[in-house]
């Protein structure tokens, strides 16, 4: 991993990447719990994580498709610069006691349109600076920014909210996304090789059907799914479990959402030195087994201390399945649909958002715990169905690069 820091193009995008995950992470750490404040209800929590994740779902595809079609570096910029101008939105309409349901609700939507464009395009950026051959450390080393920015985002976050104003939080949210652009713009701009012309529609279809007829990734696809939808789905509950389960208050949700990036901090640092793996079929089936099996016991402890420890380990779990699923998914895609396939891997991430609509009903009408343990059941379900495929997983033979 440390080779890679040697490159100052990746060095960069790294830097960028982190202080855009700080944002992020700030974001969902505060937007639930405004969510929570505003409303008092679990139900309205969910629909808030519910709204983001719908935009996600829709504009994904949309998203793959700018990605191949325009520059990355600039669709990146644009993005980055949408979300921290919603941040400050944000800080000032609470700052000024002018919150109100609609603004949070609304704000979660723009929020998911937004990240509907800029995830695809951040995935692909990273094999375009760095190549096939270091792909997975480079997603590790991605990953391991992420997550270390992970722990610190959420305790401070948390404090903010237990010492001072929540609005402070949004502050903090807009100014990291107006730091980044800078450090993008610093990068050298990747070439991107020509290109057959082609309609935005004709884009769309080209890259539904490479999904539809590569076994592989249809695969690939369908697992995130079902890992996204039930698993992820606990994150929209985690401001209830917080408060009504584990008594924690906002400090406590901050330490559980730092101890979840701790643990994941762990696995992508090993994942980003342990070079090439060949057998990426253990990693996912048993990364994705992992996670729904701690997810489980999670939802049945009532100790903070037990629950940080089993969260850690959940999210130590999902970080190894994560990085081998975006390894072998750009590597399985030819280049020049990378962008559109990707889109569909983030189109099952808003998935995730989506689950707070169905996760929400059910902790409103029996608890957050038993909506977190049906999540985590169903993965470890689909993990074993995955298992009798594995064998796709192993047989990626990585194409040539290209410059895009």
């Amino acid at each position: 991993m440390w080779s890679l820091f040697k490159d100052r193009q990746f060095r960069l995008f790294w830097i960028a990447s982190v202080f855009s995950d700080m944002a992020l992470i700030t974001y969902f750490t505060v937007h639930g719990w405004l969510a929570l404040q505003v409303s008092d209800s679990p139900l309205w929590v969910g629909i808030t994580a519910g709204t983001g994740g719908l935009a996600l779902t829709l504009f994904a595809v949309v998203g793959g498709v700018l990605s191949d079609r325009i520059t990355r570096r600039q669709l990146v910029l644009t993005t980055l610069t949408v979300r921290g101008l919603l941040g400050l939105t944000l800080a000032i309409l609470i700052l000024t006691d002018n919150i109100r349901l609609w603004h949070i609700i609304v704000a979660s939507f723009a929020e998911g349109m937004v990240a509907s464009a800029h995830v695809p395009t951040m995935m692909a950026m990273t094999m375009d600076i760095v190549g096939r051959e270091r792909l997975l450390s480079a997603t590790a080393a991605r990953f391991a920014g992420m997550t270390i920015v992970g722990i610190v985002a959420p305790l401070l976050a948390g404090a903010i909210v237990s010492r001072f104003d929540i609005g402070y939080a949004y502050v903090v949210i807009a100014a990291c996304y107006g730091i980044a652009p800078f450090l993008i713009l610093a990068m050298r701009k990747v070439a991107r090789e020509p290109r057959e012309r082609t309609t935005p529609l004709e884009d769309f279809k080209q890259g539904l059907a490479y999904v539809i007829s590569d076994s592989r990734v249809r695969t690939l696809i369908l697992m995130i799914f079902v890992v996204e939808g039930f698993g992820w789905a606990h994150e929209a509950m985690m401001p209830v479990m917080a408060r009504d389960v584990l008594d924690a208050g906002a400090s406590g949700l901050g330490y559980l959402l730092a101890a979840g990036s701790a643990g994941a901090t762990v696995s992508s640092i090993v994942m980003s030195n342990v070079g090439e793996i060949n057998r990426k079929s253990l990693l996912i089936v048993g990364g994705s087994l992992g996670f729904g099996l701690f997810l489980v016991v999670f939802s049945f402890v009532r100790w903070l201390p037990v629950s940080l420890a089993l969260i850690a380990a959940a999210y130590a779990s999902v970080v190894m399945y994560e990085t081998t699923v975006n390894t072998v998914l750009q590597t399985s895609v030819p280049d020049s649909l990378r962008g559109r396939v990707l889109s569909f891997q983030a189109m099952m991430w808003g998935v995730s958002g989506l689950a707070g609509f169905h996760t929400g009903a059910i902790a409103n009408a029996v608890g957050a715990p038993v909506a977190i343990a049906i999540g985590g059941a169903v993965v470890v379900v689909n993990a074993g169905w995955v298992l009798r495929k594995v064998a796709r997983f192993d047989a990626v033979q990585p194409e040539p690069a290209t410059e895009v």
